[in-house]
């Protein structure tokens, strides 16, 4: 059978607020048996070996309150209010031993209170005094042990010993000599405030005393004494003794009632003033513990700023931690303000092993976006790799509970030099750190489609051979060059599908000096439209064959920073035609450009590649050229076309050429692979009706009047009809046309004259030969601003158009044209020069410089080819485009 325990035969009610250790020492005395061998018989066992007061009131099981209750005659769950586990809840480490007030436990016969075992209860407002913390006897914190005497002596006697078992101080607790507060001392209203939210309990009490604790033990190692003049000189005294004679490791502190007094006042203004006055009361936040200085032998004004107790502001309620950090943000270091996005309105601390920032990293390249390096890079003062380099790894610092260079390694380690460059640039653009911050909020929050973690995985080389390049700079009718281009085309793709650092040398494709970084620039700035579109088509199918489905390029939307002022301007914020003219038509370099229209030279170069950039005039044995004829003829030149135009209707090699813009060696070599032969017998052995099939294919009267009125030459005749000159030379002599005598005579049309014209058109066209075609000339290029302009437009060399009209002004006698001075002002017409233009837009002289300046005119691809678009919309059984072609 089970013995129930014996209940006391001489009891003692439990007073309000009363601690349970206090209750037992009244109840030991009143029984006349001392505190342990009562413990004993009320169940608590060998608890009690443990020698401080915490086992006679924390954390006591239930079924042991239930029997001391039910043995000394107290109503069920009484003790319970006689705890300290009702304050587990703020998270606060009671004190060894008590804190009293003297005149208390005078009024109260030796109650003491559970409240002045809590850290943050040191006056009594009754009283208007401080807790007395020492034993005045022996020095220690009364009730920090149990001993064998505890309970023997009244409730107001110390009874600690040296020992366990060694003899008691026994000293009379109430001779303290307490002093009583002024009326309105700031600790007196602390302790008020910290006793309403004990009374009350709830959720905001228990967030505010909760951030008073953190506060307070923040506060403790790095508040300097001079900051608590305003609490008396026995508080900065007690501040000095306590951080120079280490007393925060002494078990009994006789400074510990004034130092938690200051912390707790300290703290309290913290947690209640506005943010206009709490900057100054947040000054020792930024600081290291005492000890570090002293250890280190340095002070903290050679120390610098110092970065936040991560551990320490996040034991702080997160409202209370988004005010400190927002009254501290000018005082951070920038890395600091980027973590804790002290620079947003709502700025807050990391999360212990979130995971956030770390998978931010797959989606930031690590060469920024470059419509963001335009946004971030002011006109002067900032390198534009320097500063997409270290934007990019200043994306992985907001938010991220790791340190700076183990935040960035996956991108690139941290440097100190990007801290001062994020420094300066935050002094004059303080929005910066906020767009930073704006753009990694949204990274987390809407993700992005491209993962550069796994195409840094995947792509650590680029697949471009040198025939594939080949290939695509045929499509794009552009020139492949030498290895030279083919790197630096592998490195675009490289760039576009990594967004890899090319500066970095742990890339294949890394630059290998600076020289090498200048031409990649120019070959970027100089591809064509059709070049950059074949190599983003190559850049698509290279990651369909890795398996991802991601688009090329991606940048995060303008929207992130909408109302921040930042160093740059908007990507789309320049004037594309301005800059055609300057890059496209005058070939102005990237920096100029940048100068004269007040951007950078970035904005200028990712400007360019959104204009139309034609492919350049190419010489005919280009290359390109030699490419697309090659390609041309693999297409054309088949066994079918070689019977039909050569073996069906006998046309030779050199009518071919003629008639097909291709090389008799070419011909000759595709009909050889065709399998023809090609027949080199004269026509008139292999077509007997020679006079009739040349009579049936130009017009005799129209010939006539060509060479014979015109005198037109058999070149040019031939070039407009697509045939040789021998064979115009054939026909004329057929039609009994007269050939035009040979001599210096023969370039003079001395037969034309034309007395009702300007006195200058005559002279530069009677007895001339070209005169109305060099006029031409001269008006076609009246319209562009330099010579080198006119020339590329007409699709002729500058050196011969210069010619022609210094030609031109021989035969007028007077200048015609004002050279421009420098590249930057164009060529204007003198006032003779004027007044010839004029003359020639009459409609009688406009309509003789298109009859002759027409008919003498060469085109530029020679006498014998014709030109790529009439190579490649006709074909060879088309007849030439001539007025003259009988139908």
């Amino acid at each position: 059978m089970l013995v129930q325990p014996r209940t006391l035969p001489l009891r003692v009610p439990l007073a309000d607020g009363e601690a349970l250790d206090s209750w037992l020492a009244r109840l030991s005395h009143r029984n006349g048996i001392p505190v342990l061998p009562l413990s004993r018989a009320l169940g608590f066992g060998d608890r009690l070996r443990v020698w401080h007061n915490h086992a006679l009131t924390w954390r006591l099981p239930a079924p042991l309150l239930r029997r001391m209750e039910a043995q000394t005659g107290l109503p069920t769950g009484a003790l319970d209010a006689a705890l300290l586990d009702q304050f587990d809840v703020l998270g606060w480490k009671p004190t060894a031993g008590s804190r009293y007030c003297p005149a208390c436990l005078t009024e109260t016969g030796g109650i003491w209170p559970l409240r002045w075992q809590l850290p943050h209860t040191f006056a009594c407002l009754a009283h208007r005094c401080l807790l007395a913390v020492l034993c005045p006897g022996c020095g220690r914190t009364p009730r920090s042990r149990i001993s064998e005497r505890s309970g023997l002596a009244p409730p107001t006697r110390c009874t600690l010993g040296t020992s366990r078992h060694g003899n008691p101080c026994e000293a009379d607790l109430l001779t303290h000599r307490w002093q009583r507060l002024r009326e309105g001392d700031p600790r007196l209203a602390a302790q008020a405030w910290v006793d309403e939210r004990l009374d009350r309990m709830d959720a905001t009490a228990v967030t505010d005393l909760r951030d008073l604790d953190a506060l307070a033990i923040w506060f403790r190692q790095r508040i300097y004494p001079s900051e608590l003049k305003h609490l008396g000189a026995a508080t900065v005294a007690a501040m000095t003794e306590f951080r120079d004679e280490n007393h925060a490791l002494k078990r009994h502190q006789r400074t510990a009632g004034l130092i938690a007094a200051a912390m707790t006042c300290h703290a309290i203004d913290v947690i209640t003033l506005d943010d206009h006055h709490r900057d100054r009361r947040l000054a020792p936040l930024l600081r290291d513990v005492h000890t570090q200085y002293r250890r280190s032998g340095q002070t903290p004004s050679t120390r610098g700023p110092m970065i936040l107790s991560h551990k320490r502001l996040t034991s702080l309620s997160e409202p209370l931690q988004r005010k400190v950090l927002r009254s501290i943000d000018a005082k951070l270091p920038v890395t600091e303000r980027l973590r804790y996005r002290t620079c947003t309105p709502s700025p807050r601390a990391p999360r212990p092993g979130a995971t956030t920032a770390a998978e931010r990293a797959r989606h930031i390249p690590q060469y920024l976006w470059p419509e963001w390096i335009i946004r971030f890079q002011p006109l002067r003062g900032a390198h534009t790799d320097d500063l997409a380099i270290d934007l990019a790894r200043a994306l992985l610092i907001p938010g991220n509970p790791v340190r700076n260079i183990h935040a960035t390694s996956e991108l690139n380690p941290w440097r100190n030099n990007v801290s001062i460059f994020l420094s300066e640039i935050a002094a004059h653009y303080p929005d910066t750190l906020t767009a930073l911050c704006n753009i990694a909020a949204y990274l987390d929050t809407h993700g992005a489609p491209i993962d550069y973690r796994r195409r840094r995985t995947a792509f650590t080389d680029v697949d471009l051979t040198e025939a594939q390049f080949a290939q695509i700079c045929l499509r794009a009718d552009a020139n492949p060059g030498r290895g030279a281009r083919l790197l630096h085309a592998r490195r675009h793709l490289f760039a576009l599908l990594t967004g890899a650092d090319l500066f970095n040398r742990r890339h294949q494709m890394a630059f290998a000096n600076p020289h090498e970084r200048g031409h990649y620039h120019l070959f970027q700035q100089q591809m064509t439209s059709t070049l950059r579109a074949e190599l983003h088509r190559h850049a698509t199918d290279l990651l369909a064959a890795a398996g991802i489905d991601e688009p090329v390029t991606w940048s995060p939307p303008g929207q992130c920073v909408a109302g921040l002022k930042l160093p740059g301007r908007e990507p789309d914020d320049i004037d594309l035609n301005a800059l055609h003219q300057m890059v496209i038509v005058d070939g102005t370099s990237s920096r100029s450009v940048a100068r004269r229209l007040g951007v950078t030279v970035e904005h200028v170069r990712y400007a360019s590649q959104q204009l139309h950039r034609l492919p350049p005039q190419r010489a005919p044995n280009s290359k390109p050229r030699i490419s697309k004829l090659r390609a041309r003829a693999e297409q054309l030149l088949t066994r079918e076309f070689f019977q039909r135009e050569h073996v069906a209707a006998g046309k030779n090699l050199a009518t071919l050429a003629t008639e097909t813009g291709f090389s008799r060696w070419m011909l000759h070599e595709h009909a050889r692979a065709a399998g023809v032969k090609i027949v080199t017998r004269k026509i008139k052995e292999r077509v007997k009706v020679t006079r009739a099939l040349r009579g049936d294919r130009i017009d005799p009267q129209w010939l006539r009047e060509q060479a014979g009125t015109l005198h037109r030459a058999n070149t040019d005749i031939a070039a407009e009809l697509g045939l040789s000159h021998e064979t115009i030379r054939r026909y004329r002599r057929d039609y009994g046309i007269p050939s035009r005598p040979t001599g210096g005579h023969s370039h003079v049309v001395s037969n034309l004259r034309h007395p009702n014209l300007p006195r200058d058109i005559r002279l530069a066209v009677e007895g001339q030969r070209g005169g109305w075609q060099r006029l031409h000339r001269f008006q076609q290029m009246i319209a562009y601003p330099s010579m080198n302009t006119a020339a590329a437009a007409l699709g002729l060399h500058t050196q011969n158009l210069n010619l022609q009209i210094q030609r031109l002004e021989t035969d007028i006698g007077g200048q015609l044209l004002q050279r421009a001075p420098h590249r930057y002002a164009p060529m204007v017409p003198t006032r003779r020069g004027q007044r010839l233009l004029d003359h020639l837009k009459q409609p009688a002289i406009r309509e003789l410089l298109d009859r002759y300046a027409d008919a003498n005119a060469r085109p530029k691809c020679g006498p014998y080819k014709r030109s790529t678009s009439d190579n490649t919309t006709s074909s060879v059984n088309d007849a030439p485009p001539s007025v003259a072609v009988s139908r």
